[in-house]
This record gives C-alpha cells, structure tokens and sequence, in this order.
C-alpha cells in the first residue's frame, strides 16, 4: 500500500544542456530521487518536423535503469488521451488514517494502519479574499461578554451544564477525564460466524485495516494468520474501537477480504479486514409500516421477466460524478481563458432509448398486470384534509400549550427542559424575549436569564 505518482514533463530537446555536463548529471540525480520516493518520470517528447528525438543522448540514462528492457518512446499524439485522462483526475493520497494497535489478548498485539478505501469527493473548499488585494483572507474569533463587552481569553473560559435549575461548571481536567474512555486502537471481543453481520447494520462509512511494521515488528506474520484464519472459518471478529484520543468506544466487525488478482496478475482486492461500525441498541429504529396487498404469482413472473430483460454490468468506477465534472470544466475555463466551458455528458442518467429496445415488451406487460387502467406514473395522490390544515391545527395546539404553562415557575424548577422547541420558541415569542439563538439551550438561557432564574 506504498505511495506512488506520476510526474508528466514534455521536451522537443533531445540533448538538454549539452555543453553542460554538471547540470545533466544533477538532473540525473534528482530523477534517481525522485523515483526512489516512488514518482515515476514520463516524458511526452515533442518530435520537430524532419528530425529525429534520440532518446539514447540523454534521457535514457534519466527515465529508465540499466536492467529495464528499452525500445522506444510510443509516439506522444498516440498518448494524448491518456495523458488528459491523468491530468483530469484527482489524486488521493494513499496513507493512513491512522496507526494503532489491535490488541488480540493480554501481552499480545500487532500493529494495523487504518485506511479509507471509498470516500465522497467533494468541491474544494471556497478561500475568502480581499476584494481590493486579491489576497487570502484570514478569519479570528473572539468571545465577549454579554453584559460588558469584555473580550475573554481562552483562559476565562468554561464549560457548563444546566441540571435542576443550577448551572454546573466543569475545570478542563474534568473534561479531559469525561471523555476519556481508554487507549486508541482496536480490542477483540470475539468472534462471530459471518452470516450474522446483517446488512442494515450500516451507520457510516466503512474502513480497511493492513498490517503496520512501524509501530510493532512481526505484525504482517501475526496479521496474515488471523486473516487465514477467519477466511478460513468464515467467521468476523467483534472488536472494540477507540479511533483517536478523547473519542468514544464504538462496536466494529472486521469482515476478512481475500487477495484478489485479474487476468494479468494485477491487484484488484488487498487482503484485510474491512472495518464495519455497527450500531447501538440506541441506534435501532421500530417502524411501523402499513400492510400491502400481496403481488400475485402472475405478478411475480412479468416482474422476474421485466428485471432480467434489463440486467447490466455495473461498476461504480466507470461513472464520473457529474456536478464535479461540470465545476472542474468551469475552473479550467476560467483558467485557461476559454470563452464557455467544455460540455460534460451525464452518464448518470438513464438510457431510456436502449432500455426501451430491450425490454419495452416486458415492462408494457408488467404495467398491464400490476396498474389499473389509465394509471399515469407522474400522477401524485391527493391526501384528505390538505397539509395546509394540518400545519395550522399543529400551531395552534403549539400555542394552546404555552399559553397553559407557568413558564415562572417552570423556569425556577429547572423543568424547561422537558418542553419541545416549539412551545419554546412560542414562550419568547409570547414574552417579547430575545434570545441569542434558536437552539433549545440558548431559548431556555434567555427565558432563565428573563426571569432572574
């Protein structure tokens, strides 16, 4: 999982600097470098009309080493496409999260790095800049104290909670203590057959663990046999995961992944463990949902006919995010002082054309036999009563409820919690108080603060 690049450079000068023997053997030396830190060198030499590049004057020594089995460069119009499709994607820095250890037992651990195999890729951020200089803007914050003015250094700072109507404060080392909850790094609590990893157990993002030499030696030895092993047993190891300092515990289930390779013996699967985050008891949802009449057996089959007229190979990795491409368009645009962007084709969307040919039969008879007669898919079903009514009806039951409170008293005994933001917001409203914010802890601060609690 080592980190490699690529460095593009084009010359229409076959022999750079050749009355300067010093500058070609730095040159040299400083591609000698580069490639031991795994940045490969490609030249896109640009050949003059009637002459010839010899590649053998002087980077050949550069590009390639003694043992490489040189011919000659490939013709660079040949390359063009491929070289747009380098420089138009984006690089991802291929190392870890983190380094931690995984503890299988008393005295025993080995070490694992912690990657991200598959992230969202999102807009750069947006940089402020001085509208007369053009320059990058930094921004400062400063706290203040409501009743003078004051400005507070760190320092003068606390943290504090409100519980049964008394505002506790809390000493940083409190804090510290609070949320500490152990050492970084993964603990196993067992094992678990595979199958019972369900699949709507997914709350966030998973990630991929490989072993690390640099933290602790013969982790690869260790890391390579549990993964056999698991592979082996079909089974997952439930561990408890403390991903960096004064972050909270989380349950994860390493699901073992076997060394894939293609038909040319290229890597398509590392062996590891993917990192499953499962849920807390907390985190489960109890939906009701409304019972539906039953497709008949008929049904079924034109569904089955009408899914297999339409299968197709599918891999995220050919579909390019659209709303990327289109902004990445406008920046070069910009960049490149071209009067309109270059045009992006969406192959997100749908090709209703071929999907049609192949399967229109299919999904006619499907209709037929599911949908009544003149059933229009676009049609929306209207709702008894109207959304109008019922926004209005839970307003005034909102308001009914704040009028029938004695927000005094309710202050004093500290129970202004147990009320919903909306009667909150309907209290402030009602009591011509300013709050600070509209969160409900800066709605019950100016209610408390309102009436001297």
């Amino acid at each position: 999982m080592a980190d490699f690049g690529f460095a593009n450079f084009g010359d229409d000068d076959d022999n750079p600097h050749a009355g300067a023997p010093q500058l070609q053997r730095q040159a040299k030396t400083k591609a000698g470098d580069l490639k031991e830190t795994g940045i490969e060198l490609e030249l896109m030499h640009l050949q003059k009309p009637n002459e010839s590049f010899e590649v053998d004057k002087f980077y050949k020594d550069l590009l390639y080493s003694a043992d490489d089995d040189f011919t000659e460069l490939a013709n660079p119009a040949e390359r063009l496409e491929e070289l747009l499709t380098r420089v138009r994607s984006k690089d991802h820095k291929k190392r870890a999260l983190r380094r931690i250890p995984l503890t299988l037992g008393p005295g025993l651990e080995l070490g694992v790095g912690v990657y991200t195999l598959v992230r969202p890729c999102y807009k750069p951020t947006a940089v402020k800049l001085s509208r007369n200089t053009n320059e990058e803007l930094k921004t400062h914050s400063k706290t203040y104290l409501r009743e003078t003015g004051e400005v507070l250094m760190p320092q003068d700072l606390k943290k504090a909670q409100t519980y049964g109507g008394k505002r506790i404060s809390f000493e940083n080392d409190e804090i510290n203590q609070i949320k500490n909850f152990g050492e970084t790094g993964f603990k196993l609590m067992g094992f678990k057959p595979s199958s019972l990893l369900k699949k709507y157990y997914h709350v966030k993002p998973a990630q991929f663990i490989y072993p690390d030499e640099t933290t602790i030696t013969g982790s690869t030895t260790l890391f390579t046999a549990l993964l056999k092993k698991s592979l082996e047993r079909d089974v997952t190891a439930i561990c408890k995961y403390i991903s960096s300092k004064n972050f909270p515990p989380r349950f994860v289930a390493l699901v073992p992944q076997e060394e894939e390779f293609d038909k040319q013996n290229v890597q398509i699967s590392p062996p590891g463990f993917h990192v499953i985050y499962l849920p807390f008891a907390d985190d489960f949802r109890k939906v009701k949902f409304e019972e539906q009449p039953k497709a008949g057996s008929e049904q079924v089959e034109k569904a089955k006919e009408m899914i297999k007229k339409m299968k197709f190979t599918f891999n995220s990795e050919n579909f390019e995010n659209p709303s990327l491409q289109k902004y990445w368009r406008n920046i070069e645009a910009l960049a490149l002082d071209r009067t309109a962007p270059e045009e992006v084709e969406d192959f997100t969307l749908p090709d209703d054309e071929r999907m049609l040919k192949r399967a229109g039969e299919a999904i006619d008879n499907f209709k037929d036999m599911v949908f009544p007669s003149g059933y229009e898919p676009g049609a929306k079903k209207r709702k008894a009563g109207g959304a109008t009514g019922n926004a209005a009806a839970k307003k005034a039951k909102t308001a009914d409820a704040s009028a029938s409170i004695d927000v005094k008293k309710e202050a004093e005994e500290g129970r202004l919690g147990k009320l919903t933001v909306a009667v909150l917001k309907e209290i402030v409203k009602k009591e011509k108080i300013t709050a600070s914010g509209t969160k409900k802890a800066d709605l019950i601060d100016a209610i408390n603060d309102h009436f001297g609690v």
